[in-house]
């Protein structure tokens, strides 16, 4: 799907919000709302991102319930429901998608969070959705989905843009992101950039750190020198749709690339610098991917309508890559890529208005390089060793088939969802996920939500090929088998007046046969764990009367326990608590409009989140010698926004002054390789956005 829904036409394109209800309908059908939508979900609307000062997908994450970020300053790591995938998992539990379409970078299967996947100033909501999603997904849509879904052709505007400037951490950093085009009643056309200059350097690394791996150049020393950020997108798109019979066709790609400094990488840390000899030394991330896709639909009649999509992925490591080690003088260059295809085929039945059904086909090519390496000394910038093995490739194929439907058993007392979805994976065989629920306005103010999935996740690439590149390394295990969740989730929520809602809900989770790094003798190896269960109990309550004012509290409260299948010293001193994620998460948020001399309006803004104690990952509690608790942290952001200055007659002015971690907070967040991160720095911009 490309594009966001038109209200007017059910059998648009379809958004997390239909899919999850497969709600195809007549031309006046609208769309189905949160209560009724069989899903524990959020959505963050485009008004909530500008209110906030989001930058990215990561920080909307960071600020919803069930969710919790680990930033390890090069791709975060995004846990939910008390479950984490561990080293070098890069949010690969969740499954990001645009308008319905996977923007994973296939090797790792991780997602990137940052500027780096979209911008935002072409997002119309961002839909998410806790808990697995399988069923009508796939493989990957496992812990939870985010899909971002993009202006609808009316709301692209001719030109809007946004720039910011301002310092972090005693550097200066700047951020453009830009949305332009144009629509007819049966064309479209959009093109959108983003970028971003950040740099973190002059981070320490938090004393809790039990073994961190430190060149002797830089021995002593606690602060990082190579924390640069860089991050790029582009995208456009170009559509054709017909407005009297619903049909239309799309085109869209994507091209996104980062760079990162990597003195918290997971190979060696605080690498930055100079070594003794004087050469340039530090570790480097630069990846890159690009995304080409098509969407057609055709209505057939007002009861059936039929779906194609098909999109070409490809991506890998940039050419300026490279991996310090703590040796000092060599470093490695590493080789990846991957390239597929993933096509679907869609038919969308509505006989009459209480029942709907979808059945859908679909197929993904995942061709991958597996990853290798060559050293390369800092002096003369040759390589050395043996030989640099040749080049293995891989080719993964995952061919899957869903049916579901939805009934409204007795408007709007009771609505009952359903559906199972067949894959075959080409190394992990059959696999069948399915998911049932149902939901129920009990009277005019309250909403029951009672609901069951089950969720597969096939292991990565990197899980299942990886080459350790330095002693202590990751070892990847071509044996390992899929992950297999099941999930129960109950939620009420009450909505006694239109500016007010709270609401209320318990989650119980069975994950067996776990995939992630874990220490075994010198490295961490891909392995299956046993199995984790997490219960978390969540509650949100929120007021708003337009734009006068508003505010929002939520808490939550997890506990989990994990059998790593471990027999001995080791299982004893690891233990079977939860680890790295919080046993509880506070958020609350409020806006208020300022009186103003002036016509010109103001807004203040504030959020905080507090963070709860979190145990040291495994490897930190075997380097420590026993587990630790991290302790509890506050973050604190704030803004100050202008709106509705008209320097341009006829075009919007915004001006705002924004501040990320007001207090400073360092954490730390827990580390996967014997170390510990410091959170995010303190940020302060301005920023202006000019809208034609």
């Amino acid at each position: 799907m490309v594009g966001g829904e038109r209200r007017n036409d059910a059998l648009e394109d379809v958004d997390l919000l239909r899919l999850l209800d497969v709600e195809v309908s007549t031309a006046t059908k609208t769309l189905e709302t949160l209560d009724d939508a069989p899903a524990i979900m959020t959505a963050i609307t485009a008004e909530e991102i500008q209110r906030w000062g989001y930058t990215s997908v990561g920080e909307v994450l960071e600020h919803v319930v069930g969710f919790y970020l680990i930033d390890d300053h090069i791709l975060p790591n995004a846990g939910v429901q008390g479950m984490t995938g561990g080293l070098g998992a890069e949010s690969g539990g969740i499954k990001v998608m645009i308008n319905g379409r996977s923007a994973a970078f296939r090797t790792t299967s991780g997602n990137w969070l940052g500027t780096e996947l979209i911008p935002l100033s072409a997002i119309k909501q961002i839909e998410i959705v806790r808990g697995p999603a399988s069923a009508l997904y796939g493989a990957d849509a496992f812990l939870g989905v985010v899909n971002i879904i993009t202006l609808d052709p009316e709301d692209i505007p001719f030109v809007d843009g946004t720039v910011q400037v301002g310092v972090t951490k005693d550097h200066p950093r700047g951020r453009f992101d830009i949305v332009g085009g144009m629509f007819t009643d049966r064309f479209e056309m959009m093109l959108t950039a983003a970028g971003e200059l950040d740099d973190r350097s002059g981070l320490e690394m938090p004393n809790q750190s039990p073994a961190p791996l430190i060149p002797p150049y830089n021995a002593g020393r606690l602060d990082a020198q190579n924390l640069e950020r860089m991050s790029g997108v582009v995208g456009a798109r170009l559509g054709y749709r017909h407005p009297e019979r619903g049909h239309h066709l799309v085109l869209s790609a994507y091209w996104s690339g980062l760079r990162r400094g990597g003195d918290f990488a997971q190979w060696a840390q605080l690498t930055g610098g100079t070594d003794d000899e004087g050469n340039r030394a530090g570790t480097v991330i630069s990846l890159q991917q690009r995304r080409v896709a098509v969407d057609g639909l055709y209505q057939l009649n007002r009861e059936l309508a039929f779906a194609v999509q098909g999109m070409y992925f490809q991506g890998g490591v940039l050419p300026d890559d490279r991996i310090d080690v703590a040796g000092g003088w060599y470093y490695i260059e590493r080789r990846m890529a991957y390239r597929g295809v993933d096509a679907s085929v869609e038919a969308r039945w509505m006989p009459w208005d209480r029942f709907n059904l979808i059945l859908n086909l679909e197929s993904v090519y995942d061709k991958e390089d597996m990853p290798s390496f060559r050293r390369v000394t800092k002096e003369t910038k040759q390589s050395f060793g043996s030989p640099e093995r040749e080049q293995q490739s891989a080719e993964l194929v995952d061919v899957g088939a869903l049916l579901s439907a939805n009934l409204k058993v007795l408007d709007p007392w009771l609505k009952v969802t359903g559906g199972l979805r067949y894959d075959h994976h080409s190394k992990y065989g059959n696999q069948l996920t399915g998911r049932f629920g149902a939901t129920s306005h009990l009277g005019k103010t309250v909403v029951a939500k009672l609901l069951y999935g089950s969720a597969f996740k096939a292991p990565s690439p990197y899980l299942l090929f990886a080459e350790p590149l330095v002693p202590g390394d990751v070892i990847g295990n071509a044996r390992l088998s899929p992950q297999l969740i099941h999930t129960v989730d109950a939620e009420l929520t009450w909505r006694p007046a239109v500016w007010a809602s709270a609401s209320t809900g318990v989650s119980y989770s069975l994950l067996n046969d776990k995939a992630e790094f874990v220490p075994r003798g010198i490295n961490q190896t891909a392995l299956n764990i046993a199995s984790q269960k997490s219960l978390i109990w969540a509650t949100r309550a929120e007021l708003r009367h337009g734009d006068a004012f508003g505010g929002y509290g939520s808490f939550e409260t997890v506990h989990s326990t994990r059998d790593s299948g471990q027999v001995g010293y080791q299982a004893d001193l690891v233990g079977s608590s939860m680890v790295a994620y919080p046993s509880w998460i506070a958020r609350a948020g409020a806006y208020v409009k300022l009186p103003s001399p002036s016509s010109v309006p103001l807004e203040l803004s504030t959020q905080g989140i507090l963070v709860g104690p979190r145990q040291s990952a495994e490897a930190s509690t075997l380097e420590a010698g026993g587990a630790f608790e991290l302790p509890t942290y506050l973050k604190w952001n704030a803004s100050l926004v202008a709106r509705n200055l008209w320097i341009i007659p006829g075009h919007e002015t915004t001006l705002a002054v924004r501040a990320k971690n007001i207090l400073g907070t360092f954490g730390p967040d827990p580390g996967f390789s014997g170390f510990e991160y410091p959170l995010a720095p303190r940020e302060i911009f301005f920023e202006l956005r000019h809208r034609y």
